[in-house]
């Protein structure tokens, strides 16, 4: 990795970070999983901590090893003054009858104030030995174990970016009931992720050629709410469904605000989850109703 894409305030994962667009397609896609507006930017190398074993691996400056925020950082002053900018951390130290002393060593004489500073940071790694033989490794600060995994990735960018209300409506969608690549639809169609017109020419997969009408109805833009919420033909879907039920069924604009209510007036947890399975049922009806028509031109019942 270093020998391809270099090295970047003291280590490759920092070029993760950076912004520039460079390296490979498969370079860039890894770059962009760890940045981000505000507080989700850097989620990825900032949920990594390394645990220093023989202190081969481990950057003494820059990587996260003694906090969650890396010494350079911390202690820029330090860091300028040091001696051994790049070293590891077995390399700011020794082994003295059978215990280990971290070694700092500066390129002047610390004034009175930086002296302070660096008392501070030897408090700061005084608990951290280094232990022969034991090899370092990157721990996953959000799983107990401290192997990184989807779901404990995916657990903690919820909890980041919702309210506890939304994260709790958020769970409705993945129902026992239904197969999972239909509540993975609806979870697509609840953040606008889904591959409509509009959605198709904003990544620009599509030309613009004007056609950008509902495969449906044929009258309005074609995107999420309209598709599945306010097209005439779905308008009526729902109505037949609301007689059916001997209901009245309210229709927000958007997707998620209607999924909020549908099944709201129910405390019954049984009531509610069916609920939630008929609001599945209906998006994916009507999702493949579209696909019916646009890619084999079957008439819409």
């Amino acid at each position: 990795m270093e020998g391809k894409y270099g090295q970047n305030g003291g280590h490759w994962l920092d070029w993760v970070q950076d912004g520039r667009n460079v390296g490979s397609l498969w370079w860039r896609d890894v770059r962009n999983l760890n940045v981000g507006d505000g507080a989700n930017g850097g989620w990825l190398s900032s949920g990594f901590r390394m645990k220093i074993g023989e202190g081969k691996d481990g950057s003494f400056w820059w990587d996260e090893w003694c906090g969650e925020v890396c010494l350079a950082n911390k202690f820029p002053r330090l860091y300028l003054l040091s001696t051994g900018k790049e070293n590891k951390c077995h390399q700011m130290g020794q082994n003295v009858n059978g215990t280990w002393k971290w070694i700092l060593e500066w390129r002047r004489t610390l004034f009175e104030w930086e002296e302070e500073d660096a008392k501070q940071l030897k408090r700061t790694i005084e608990n951290v030995t280094i232990t022969p033989g034991q090899p370092d490794k990157w721990e996953w600060i959000h799983s107990i174990e401290g192997h990184y995994s989807t779901k404990t990735a995916y657990l903690m960018l919820v909890k980041q970016r919702r309210e506890p209300e939304e994260a709790k409506l958020f769970k409705r969608i993945w129902s026992k009931i239904l197969p999972s690549k239909v509540a993975a639809f609806n979870w697509k169609v609840i953040l606008d992720r889904i591959p409509k017109k509009i959605n198709l020419l904003k990544r620009g997969i599509v030309k613009d050629t004007g056609d950008r009408k509902c495969v449906l109805c044929e009258n309005e833009d074609e995107d999420s709410n309209h598709l599945f919420l306010n097209c005439s033909i779905a308008r009526r879907l729902w109505q037949a469904c609301a007689n059916w039920w001997g209901i009245t069924v309210t229709l927000h604009k958007d997707c998620w605000k209607t999924f909020q209510n549908f099944g709201a007036w129910t405390t019954s947890s049984r009531i509610a989850e069916g609920w939630d399975c008929t609001w599945n049922s209906f998006i994916w009806s009507v999702w493949m109703a579209r696909n019916g028509k646009m890619f084999q031109n079957l008439k819409v019942n």
